[in-house]
Formats: structure tokens, sequence, C-alpha cells
């Protein structure tokens, strides 16, 4: 506390109780030192603040305006203090949170009810791009974190990443279609089917994932559109042809679309979400989310994974 601060909290002290003897009990100090406090606050003011007898002490007119404005300020001196500690501890302040479509499925909305319920005084901002986009943001400092898919043996930044999801990839197909009377539809079985893949250029994390799954089962379909979700399943849905999809695209289209697990190597269905940040990122609010974010994982079997490039 700065001496200005501490005088002013010491005049505050003895307005309030008029009695130095009392004033400085509440204070923790002697009364000598207390006096002596005022007195040189007073020359720094330049009038007396304090009318004092053997009797009694009352505060002058100057002290009595200064009484108001005193107050007020100190009250200001703890909102301010209090503002950056909440600041501090992750409790207010600013967060700006970038996430893939598809973490909008099923992850995003589980963490953000609970992160508002925890944190409603901190300014969320997000923004829905694609995993290179939000990479790009990472970079430039605009965002916090961000949630997306990562591309094998892509070439990436210095980045920490921490995977919070692992889901399975799944069939979806239209009703009625010859490969629902399997309950787990064996990736052989796609072999010259029609399928409605999905685009590089908009969804290149899927399109390589469904291009590794054909590749390593031998499986060579018969493309016939290729689109990005939710749109992909609305083609499925009006019986253009099947398609590989996340198992949390399942939400999307209950009706008018059927979905069965499918079969083949082990491990290979499995995609993930990551979640990524700047190493010298300091924002306290980002590690609370970062923390929700791990709290939440469901449906991953190796558990956390966290690697700094």
């Amino acid at each position: 506390m700065s001496l200005v601060s501490r005088a002013l909290r010491a005049f505050v002290v003895v307005a309030e109780e008029l009695h130095f003897g009392r004033a400085a009990v509440r204070l923790n100090l002697s009364q000598p030192p207390l006096s002596q406090l005022i007195r040189q606050f007073e020359a720094q003011v330049g009038t007396e603040l304090f009318v004092r007898s053997t009797r009694s002490v009352k505060l002058t007119k100057a002290g009595e305006v200064l009484l108001l404005r005193a107050r007020r300020l100190l009250d200001e001196d703890e909102a301010a203090v209090h503002a950056a500690r909440r600041a501090g501890s992750g409790d207010a302040g600013r967060l700006a949170v970038g996430f893939v479509s598809t973490a909008a499925y099923q992850v995003l909305p589980r963490v953000l009810a609970k992160y508002r319920a925890e944190y409603p005084d901190v300014e969320l901002v997000l923004e829905n791009a694609l995993t290179s986009e939000l990479t790009e943001q990472l970079m430039a400092n605009t965002i916090d974190l961000a949630i997306f898919r990562r591309l094998p043996r892509a070439v990436e930044p210095d980045l920490v990443f921490e995977r919070v999801h692992r889901e399975k990839m799944i069939l979806a197909l239209p009703p009625g279609h010859p490969l629902t009377r399997y309950e787990r539809v064996p990736m052989a079985r796609l072999d010259g089917q029609d399928v409605v893949g999905f685009k590089r250029e908009a969804s290149s994390y899927f399109n390589a994932v469904q291009t590794r799954l054909f590749r390593d089962h031998n499986v060579r379909p018969h493309i016939v559109y290729e689109s990005v979700l939710p749109t992909l399943l609305a083609l499925v849905e009006g019986g253009m042809g099947v398609a590989l999809v996340p198992e949390s695209a399942a939400t999307l289209r209950i009706n008018g679309v059927e979905y069965r697990p499918l079969t083949g190597q082990q491990n290979a269905f499995d995609v993930d979400l990551y979640c990524a940040r700047r190493p010298d990122n300091v924002n306290p609010t980002a590690e609370a989310f970062a923390r929700i974010l791990r709290g939440s994982k469901k449906g991953s079997s190796a558990g956390s994974e966290a690697k700094t490039k």
C-alpha cells in the first residue's frame, strides 16, 4: 500500500471513530505513529482535517469534504484490486476460443455449459473455422486456444497439444439400405458401394481419414458426391449413398438416417479432437477452460496425451 493510500485509510478510520485511541486499535497501530501520520497527511493536503481538543476530535469542513471523496477512492481501490485478483485467477477477463464444426456436436456444448456456470463474468468469444485457419489465429495470438483435428504427418508450428476427445468413425446409411442388416458392418462390404465422401478442400481431416480407411482395407468405393457435415448426412438420407462419419454426427439426424459401427483393422476407426495453445499463452482464463475440457473427456481409452512440438 502506498503512503498516500495508507494515510487516506488512516484518515477515514479516525474520521469514523473521532477518537485516535479507538482508530489506532482498528488500524493495529499505536496512537503516536497514527497521530504523526495524520499530521503528515494534513501537511500534504495543505489544510487541517481535524479540530482536536483534550476532550474531543471533530472534522473540519475540509475534512468533511475529503471524507466523502476518500471513501469513494478507497472503494474504487478495493474494487480494482479485487478485479485484478479475479482476472489473475481466471474468474474474470476475456477468453477467445476457436473450434472446428465437429467439436460443436458433443464436446463444446457440455464444456461451454460448465464453463459459463463456473465463470459467468468472463467475456467469451467463439470462432468457428477450419483447422488451418485456427492454427494461423493461434500463432497470431488472436485466439487463446483452439479445439480441432490434427492431420497425420502434418507440419505443425510450435503449439502445445492435448487430446480432449476420442470417438469412432461409423457408417451412415439410408433407411432400408442392404447394409442395415448388419449390426456391425465390415469395411470390406463397402467395396463398390455408392459413397458420399468428404470434400478435401473443406474437410481435409475427414477426407484423409476416409482415404486411409479405404486404402488400408482394400476398398474401392464409388464416390458419387463430396460434401461436408451436416450436408453430407442430408445426401445420405436422400439415398445418394452411404458415408463414413464421426459417431458424434449421429446426433445431427436421428430420423431418416441409420447408423452402424464398422469392423476392420484394430483401432483403425479412432478419430481425435485436440486442444491447442501457444506455449507462451499465460491467460489464466485459458487454463481454466482447458481444465474443464480435460474433465469432460469421453470415449478416450488411452487417456490424455500432451505434447509440445
